[in-house]
Formats: structure tokens, sequence, C-alpha cells
């Protein structure tokens, strides 16, 4: 975050966001090979220094070894990993401190506010989401065909993710800024990316099993999906950051009955639409109000001016 911020002097909180992914996906890239590699190395160097001449295929019945580190991983990230998220440790812990160093009754209603629904830990951080989900389904694209094991394990962590992420988003997060969906496209590329990577090792896999014929009948898999993101992204990534508002509005003029659906206000800045905002009255919910004896309003104004 310090190195976007500071060192690249990125502006907005998107583009922040989006350079954080960057990096962390491709560090967490790097991780699992250099852990494929150097456990696959290190569990049959005997072997190798013994008979340096059957490197390929010493190395070959090992790599599916690693397998297991990866689905304790992955069954790590379910166990633990989502309820961290559900439990937001950050909010919870501040929360805590509050009502134990805290009277409440010497706050004021935004400072109760923003001690149970904190805007700091209230949005959802791309750089850090992003990547440990693109993370598992490289590991899945990597084993999917050398170990299908993983496959029920990343299956089930992506089922867990899902209802997690969906009560997250619709119930607790509120974001802070509107990127305009420019995160989805680098998502989607970097998704392409760790297919290409289970590719080649898939590929690599077969040569050190003496599968030449197989790893050339695959080679071309590499270059189709190579050339698959050229076309997602003229297709569909630079028409949907060079698009301007008056080109939306004659495509749904185009497609007719399409604006029904649609506000007045959907191509104007959200705050511009706000509604008047009334001032905050502290409430207290163990004290009963005079309206809820009374049956009207608690602050009621009479003819006279006092309060009924």
């Amino acid at each position: 975050y310090a190195v976007a911020l500071h060192y690249e002097d990125r502006k907005t909180a998107s583009d922040v966001q989006k350079s954080i992914i960057g990096r962390y996906f491709y560090y967490q890239l790097a991780n699992i090979f250099i852990t494929v590699t150097a456990g696959s190395i290190l569990d049959s160097l005997g072997e190798i220094i013994e008979h340096p001449s059957n490197i390929l295929a010493i190395l070959g019945k090992s790599l599916p070894n690693v397998v297991g580190y990866f689905a304790t991983f992955i069954m790590t990230k379910i166990l633990a990993g989502l309820p961290t998220i559900l439990l937001r440790f950050p909010a919870l812990l501040r929360m805590l401190f509050i009502k134990i160093c805290f009277r409440e009754k010497y706050l004021t209603q935004a400072e109760i506010d923003e001690s149970y629904y904190p805007r700091k830990y209230a949005h959802i951080w791309y750089g850090w989401e992003y990547p440990n989900l693109l993370l598992v389904i490289v590991i899945c694209f990597v084993y999917a065909c050398i170990s299908p094991v993983i496959l029920p394990v990343g299956a089930s962590f992506f089922l867990g993710a899902w209802l997690v992420y969906k009560n997250q988003i619709l119930i607790v997060f509120n974001p802070l800024y509107e990127s305009g969906g420019t995160m989805f496209p680098m998502a989607c590329h970097r998704t392409l990316i760790g297919l290409v990577c289970g590719q080649l090792t898939l590929i690599g896999y077969s040569i050190m099993r003496l599968g030449f014929y197989q790893a050339l009948m695959m080679l071309p898999l590499p270059l189709i999906t190579v050339k698959m993101m050229d076309v997602f992204k003229t297709l569909y990534e630079i028409p949907g950051m060079c698009i301007s508002v008056e080109q939306a509005v004659e495509l749904d003029a185009a497609k007719g009955g399409v604006q029904s659906s649609f506000s007045a206000d959907v191509y104007r800045q959200p705050v511009l639409t706000e509604k008047v905002v009334e001032p905050q009255i502290r409430r207290n919910p163990s004290e009963k109000t005079i309206g809820s004896i009374t049956g009207s309003t608690p602050l009621e104004m009479a003819d006279s001016g006092k309060i009924v």
C-alpha cells in the first residue's frame, strides 16, 4: 500500500488497489512455482544425485506429492480464513476497546455509530481479497490434471467464499469509492494468466513423464489462451473504458424499452442525487420516549411552542 501511494504516486484509491492486486498476484504466483520446484527437488535430492541422467523422470514422479501441501493450504483457508472474514477482527477489537474504555452515555450518536459500524473497516480491500481468490484458482489450474484431488477441495473453497462474500458485500461492506468496474477486467486477465501457467505446467509434466507426443498436442493451448486474452481486451475491456455517456444513451435507445428500467439520475454523480440529511438525535434504546407512551412522535411541537 505504501509503495503504491508514496513511491508510485498513485492518485486515486481504486488505482492504489489495482497496483496492489498486480504486485501481490505475481508474488503469489512465483511463490507457487518456487514451492512446487523446491519441494520436488528437496524430496528427491538424494535420488537425483545418484542418477542425474534421470532427473526429469524423478521430478515427474515427485511433483504430484506437493499437492498435499496445497490441499491442506486451501482447507486451512476454508476452515480459518473464511470465518476470519466473517468475524472482521479489526472492527471487533475496536468495538470491544471502545465499550471497555469509554462510557456509552458520554458518547455522541455519531461516535456510537462509528464504534459499531466503523467506516475504516466497512469496505472491501480489493488489493488483498482478489489475489487470495486468484491464488486458489491458479492452484486448481496447475494441479487439475496432475492430481485431480485438488478439484473438490477448490470447489468447496469457492462455495464457502461465495456464501461469505455474498453476505459481506450485501450486508456488511459499504463502498467508499466507485471505480466503474475497472478491477473486473484485471481479475479476468489474471485468471487467464493462471490458466496459461497451468497449461505450461501440464506440458512440462508430460515431458518429465516422457510423454512427448502428448506435450506436442497440448502446445497450442497456451497460444490459444493468450490469443483469447487479446480478443477479450479488444471486445470488452477497451470499449468499456472508452465508451462515453452519449454512446451509452444511443445504445440504450437503439435497443428499445431499456430506458424504462433506469432512473432519471442514472448518469449523475451519487452525491448530486442524495436527499437532504436530517441532524442525528441521540437514541437510547433503554429509555422510553414520550412518543412510546402517548402514541405520538418523541418530539412534537404544539401551538404554544412547548414540547409535548
